[in-house]
């Protein structure tokens, strides 16, 4: 399962994974532009795998959970972010906060609660010694991963860092 899925990292992540044969991938966009455009580009790219695609946010855990307790993903790819610094600190704050911060720990808490065995934040480099409001919702973002995987023991949680992506 990757949220974000129609975005500029997410929608890789789908890519990547396909490529590697899964049998069925759950995606998991805001955008309903986004979210067709790949569904689109995959059901042509791999017409053998299942995919399932979804408008969600996340937001609204009660949504995460019904996706989640549907499919019982193996693995969750969590790259729904706002991220573009600028953006986020013109009067945006309280958005990053919402869907960077609390976002994540509906998605975090889902893993634990339906089994998944591993969670994934695509988290930024911005989160080191964070200077703006995305780099510090970020931060707090890896330490809800942090505090998930004492709570969940049965998942594996993990945070990774990514640099500036070219295109993003």
């Amino acid at each position: 399962m990757i949220t974000g899925a129609g975005g500029s990292i997410g929608s890789e992540l789908c890519r990547q994974v396909a490529r590697f044969g899964v049998s069925r991938l759950v995606c998991v966009d805001v955008s309903e532009a986004a979210i067709y455009t790949l569904e689109q580009e995959l059901r042509i790219a791999h017409p053998e795998m299942l995919g399932n695609y979804y408008t969600a946010n996340v937001r609204e855990h009660e949504r995460m959970l019904a996706i989640a307790q549907k499919h019982h993903p193996v693995v969750i790819f969590h790259a729904a972010a706002y991220k573009h610094v600028p953006l986020m600190e013109e009067s945006n704050e309280v958005e990053a906060l919402r869907t960077n911060v609390l976002g994540t720990l509906n998605v975090a808490r889902v893993a634990g609660e339906c089994g998944a065995q591993r969670f994934v934040l695509v988290s930024t480099d911005k989160a080191v010694n964070p200077t703006s409001i995305m780099g510090a919702s970020k931060r707090l973002a890896e330490r809800v991963v942090q505090a998930m995987a004492d709570r969940y023991p049965s998942t594996e949680y993990v945070a990774v860092r990514f640099g500036n992506v070219l295109g993003s």
